[in-house]
């Protein structure tokens, strides 16, 4: 249990859908019980106090009372819904044959978890990545998803008749976390070094992105792209000693100041509003200390110690706002000092 009162489990997971609030995507909190039963938990729009669910751009926040399973379901309600798709190109020598080279499109969920799959997997086998990942708005339009390979050299390199463009349906993308395509290619001469070409990701009625291959053809060349080295290639955790904290003495003097109602109304409902966590009030009422739960919230959201700037400004705001009476005024140490993190600012 932490140290400055709140019990509550933080989850966070990635996903990929793009303006879920903008197109009224509903999404519900499901709970897998011992029993492998689904139980509803929670509807992101509706107020609870035994769970707290926030959506961001592109990941999911929840608190809860216990830990668990637990999956956000939802569906589109309009075409302007937008699922995030990451593109991705493989390629590598195939097993028993010199010449013949074999291209391998991924098209997963924009998710770090989701690619940081396919970039294992490929490791395994040799693979390369051999153009920066990119990524295409698939739109709930119900039109297909298009794959082809463009450009090939004609002289150096041939490719099977009638699979340059490979299709998957609406319901295969929507509905999965990945789907790829492979194209084989077959060179004249084994003195041919060199490949490149142009892979088109295209919806049909939707966006395109192109894939530009340049790439040296050697039985040797084994080594990673230096994509892999990436930092969206890789998982990040919210904890261990790389995660970012507030420091322990701004969070209690926080806590101290805000977690009970005075006279000037600097309480915690106003540290919530200030710092964009103004929903569903009632979950924080519940809470030993909402002001911490509130922090831990925020610190989850914000893994980043260069943005204690925001938080003293949002301290500072409120001081200004109840400033009627500064001797009620308590002070608030928040100004960042280089090293540690730590701020001193008084009102």
């Amino acid at each position: 249990m932490p140290a400055d009162g709140s019990r509550q489990h933080h989850l966070k997971e990635d996903h990929y859908p793009d303006g879920l609030s903008a197109t009224g995507g509903v999404a519900t909190n499901c709970q897998t019980t011992a029993e492998n039963q689904i139980t509803e938990v929670m509807s992101v729009e509706d107020e609870s106090t035994s769970c707290y669910c926030l959506l961001d751009s592109a990941s999911v926040h929840l608190l809860l009372d216990q830990p668990g399973s637990y999956a956000l379901v939802g569906e589109p309600l309009t075409q302007a819904a937008v699922k995030r798709l990451k593109l991705a190109v493989f390629g590598g020598l195939e097993a028993g044959g010199a010449t013949s080279y074999s291209l391998r499109v991924y098209c997963v969920d924009d998710t770090p978890h989701a690619f940081q799959g396919v970039v294992s997997a490929e490791r395994s086998q040799g693979g390369q990545l051999l153009e920066e990942p990119k990524t295409l708005p698939f739109l709930a339009n119900t039109f297909s998803l298009q794959v082809s390979i463009q450009d090939v050299p004609q002289f150096l390199w041939s490719i099977k008749p009638f699979t340059t463009c490979q299709e998957f349906s609406f319901p295969s993308v929507w509905c999965s976390s990945q789907q790829h395509c492979a194209f084989s290619l077959q060179r004249f001469s084994p003195n041919t070094s060199q490949l490149s070409c142009k892979i088109s990701v295209r919806q049909v009625k939707g966006h395109e992105q192109i894939l530009q291959v340049y790439t040296a053809v050697a039985e040797t060349e084994k080594d990673p792209a230096p994509f892999f080295l990436q930092t969206d290639c890789s998982i990040t955790s919210l904890s261990g000693p790389g995660a970012f904290n507030i420091p322990s003495s701004i969070r209690q003097r926080i806590c101290a100041t805000f977690d009970t109602a005075n006279a000037a109304g600097k309480d915690w409902q106003l540290l919530a509003q200030k710092l964009h966590l103004q929903r569903n009030l009632g979950f924080f009422s519940q809470q030993r200390s909402p002001s911490a739960v509130i922090l831990s919230l925020w610190e989850a959201r914000h893994q980043d110690s260069a943005h204690l700037d925001s938080l003293a400004s949002a301290l500072e705001e409120i001081g200004k706002i109840h400033k009627t009476s500064p001797q009620d005024e308590p002070e608030s140490d928040c100004s960042q000092t280089q090293g540690g993190g730590e701020c001193v600012r008084t009102n």
